[in-house]
């Protein structure tokens, strides 16, 4: 098929509205707002013997269990009450896989005693403030507290670099009469180029697995725990800066209720093609683990670990 020929509905604010364009469900994913950009990619990637519509949804739950749409990627997994009204109606629970992820690095300068950060003292560096106070190393962490050589906070950041994605951008975004000490960079070189050249910098960007030689430091949660940024806190939900995605299947215990091509785009998001088009739209590719699990869920394969993503 040519890729050209695949279409796309117009987005819209909610399913609700778009209960006409569920009379095929066979050529329909329906998606949150901020993954439809993705979720084109993949499809123009992908090879379909037929096209998919990307609908979108502010409630993809709803839209699977009132307008019976087959497949959907959400942002936030079900809540047992909407499993059981699912369960309820078609006598079997949705299926779940693992869609993609994305998360914020803090970053440093390599000579920075600093190996966490919380998320109250990220607010105060990032955030939005009516008038902005000069932010002192010293205060931000213990460490710091006797360390004369770091003086006031340089935060910086990428310009757009969150447009696509959730959690952080809450904290970071500014409203009227509202500013920010952050200073935009143009790309994520320049970032990485001014952290490394500054011993009083510091800097947010969706985190990319390859980072390896700028220092990432940890971030302590609200009630005190301290977590690192790799693949197991970001799919276990424990990474505070973190989103997981998910991909919900209307899928009978025959297998049968997706259409050839819904499949065969289910069964391509789990390909190497379609990881390296996540890391390409600033998401994160799915770890080998989290395909296996995948995989099992579908009954592709058999289980050959224990323990795993929950």
């Amino acid at each position: 098929m040519n890729k050209s020929t695949l279409t796309y509905m117009l987005p819209l604010a909610l399913f609700a509205s778009t209960a006409h364009a569920m009379t095929d469900n066979s050529n329909v994913i329906v998606v949150e707002n901020e993954l439809n950009q993705v979720v084109n990619d993949l499809l123009s990637t992908a090879t379909l013997d037929e096209h998919l519509n990307t609908v979108l949804s502010s409630d993809v739950q709803h839209a699977m269990i009132k307008e019976g749409a087959n497949v959907g990627i959400s942002s936030r997994r079900w809540l047992d009450s909407e499993v059981a009204v699912f369960k309820s109606k078609y006598g079997y629970k949705p299926t779940e896989l693992y869609f993609t992820s994305d998360a914020v690095a803090i970053l440093v300068n390599k000579d920075n005693p600093i190996q966490s950060i919380s998320v109250n003292a990220l607010a105060d560096i990032f955030g939005c403030q009516s008038s902005l106070i000069p932010i002192q190393w010293q205060s931000v962490s213990p460490v710091l507290v006797n360390n004369t050589e770091l003086t006031q906070v340089n935060a910086y950041s990428v310009n757009g670099d969150l447009s696509a994605h959730r959690n952080f951008t809450k904290m970071i975004t500014c409203y009227d009469g509202q500013k920010t000490a952050t200073k935009s960079l143009n790309n994520r070189e320049d970032l990485i180029d001014t952290i490394e050249s500054k011993e009083n910098a510091i800097g947010y960007t969706v985190y990319k697995s390859q980072d390896k030689d700028i220092k990432r430091i940890d971030i302590i949660d609200k009630n005190g725990e301290i977590f690192g940024l790799d693949h197991e806190t970001i799919l276990s939900g424990r990474y505070p800066l973190a989103n997981v995605y998910y991909m919900y299947l209307n899928l009978e215990p025959t297998n049968r209720s997706l259409s050839p091509q819904q499949t065969a785009f289910v069964n391509y998001v789990m390909t190497s093609e379609a990881q390296t088009t996540f890391e390409n739209s600033g998401f994160i590719g799915l770890p080998p683990a989290a395909i296996e699990r995948n995989q099992v869920v579908l009954k592709q394969q058999q289980p050959e670990i224990q323990g795993g993503y929950k």
